[in-house]
């Protein structure tokens, strides 16, 4: 994962969003049972650092179900690794 990170050892927002993306298209795929396409972000917010070596999980939600769309929720938390000391 280092040619993800920027020189201070945290990892890209851009890398942070395509997991983000990944994790709400296996649950928007479970419900449209085919092909789905991300359309539209409409947040996302970057609170704090993530580093190689975190423990990132992704949790997602279906907000909204019509006809030919979902909206799904996705939170993202990382917990750092602690020093086994």
């Amino acid at each position: 994962m280092p040619a993800d990170t920027n020189p201070q050892g945290d990892i890209f927002g851009g890398w942070l969003m395509s997991q983000v993306d990944i994790a709400g298209s296996i649950l928007a795929v479970q419900r449209a049972q085919g092909r789905v396409a991300t359309v539209a972000v409409h947040e996302f917010r970057f609170l704090k650092p993530v580093y190689v070596g975190d423990l990132v999980s992704c949790y997602a939600e279906l907000e909204y179900v019509g006809r030919t769309s979902v909206r799904v929720k996705v939170d993202v938390y990382s917990e750092r690794e602690r020093d086994p000391a």
